[in-house]
């Protein structure tokens, strides 16, 4: 069965700063790229142009042709660089109509950008993106999208280093078959991390405290070979693997670990636990995309 990654555009350089990523894992898994963009006309701006006597099913069918013209373009340049590319223009909203296409067409993955504008509308972690984050049912990969790019939009990204946090549970471990999936396809090394947490009560104050150092030092040795012993059942099916622990914040941790080792994604699930710490959507997994520039795959724990 063909791989298909769906890649949302705006129109806007910086969302196109989510092309290196999906150009990489189209022709390292390979896969077919549908490049996707959304036209819509707002209920209020359609209620002033009713008004104005303005037709504004003309003006959704301009909007739905310049669209047309853009991924077109895109892709042509996109296969000639060799790669399977198609594209597709629907009227809605844009995260609706993303993760609608997306369960309805058999999408496998989502690459876009945390970041884009398209005239007055913006695409933040806080509007399209969160939204498509919240809802899709399939690995979302965002890419932190920078005022001023680093590099050409349409040269792969280089992965050759991916950070894996994990944090003992089965949960957690459900993002191992698309991350391993990544790491084979594209030849990357796969760092499997951890930070131990370990709580402590104190039953006369009633409050929990980090624990006494040989405590936290049991703790760490745990974590060391929970992530030995996944990394074995990695190396058997030939993936490169390594591993690393950390101490303190698990996000501050996880973000610090990736900007000091030239880690080139990040994946992990938005939903895990350890004893009592929870890690979700609204806690590690939104901090480190919130707070980190590394790409980040991020697939629902189910």
């Amino acid at each position: 069965m063909a791989i298909r990654i769906l890649v949302p555009l705006d129109g806007s350089p910086l969302a196109e700063q989510a092309l290196p990523c999906a150009i990489a894992l189209g022709r390292g898994l390979p896969a077919e790229l549908v490049l996707f963009r959304a036209v819509s006309i707002p209920p209020d701006a359609r209620e002033i142009l009713d008004k104005a006597g303005a037709k504004s099913d003309a003006l959704l069918d301009q909007f739905e042709a310049e669209a047309n013209e853009y991924l077109s373009g895109i892709g042509s340049s996109l296969r000639e660089a060799g790669l399977s590319v198609r594209h597709i223009v629907q009227r809605g909203r844009a995260a609706e109509a993303i993760v609608d296409y997306a369960d309805q067409m058999d999408i496998h993955q989502i690459v876009m950008a945390t970041h884009g504008y398209t005239g007055t509308k913006h695409w933040t972690h806080g509007s399209v993106a969160e939204r498509v984050l919240q809802t899709a049912s399939v690995p979302l990969l965002l890419v932190r999208a920078q005022e001023k790019a680093a590099k050409d939009s349409r040269q792969p990204m280089l992965f050759q280093r991916i950070l894996m946090p994990l944090d003992g549970s089965q949960m957690a471990e459900q993002v191992l078959p698309t991350a391993t999936t990544v790491a084979q396809a594209l030849d990357a090394e796969l760092i499997l991390f951890q930070v131990p947490i370990v709580h402590v009560y104190g039953w006369m104050t009633g409050e929990w405290f980090l624990p006494v150092q040989g405590v936290l030092a049991t703790a760490e040795q745990g974590a060391e070979a929970y992530l030995s012993n996944v990394a074995s059942r990695l190396k058997g099916q030939g993936i490169r693997v390594t591993t690393a622990t950390g101490i303190g914040s698990v996000a501050e941790c996880i973000i610090q670990y990736a900007e000091a080792n030239h880690i080139d994604l990040i994946a992990m699930c938005t939903h895990g636990r350890t004893g009592l710490a929870r890690w979700t959507l609204g806690s590690v997994a939104d901090r480190v995309l919130r707070a980190g520039s590394t790409p980040i795959l991020l697939v629902r724990a189910r």
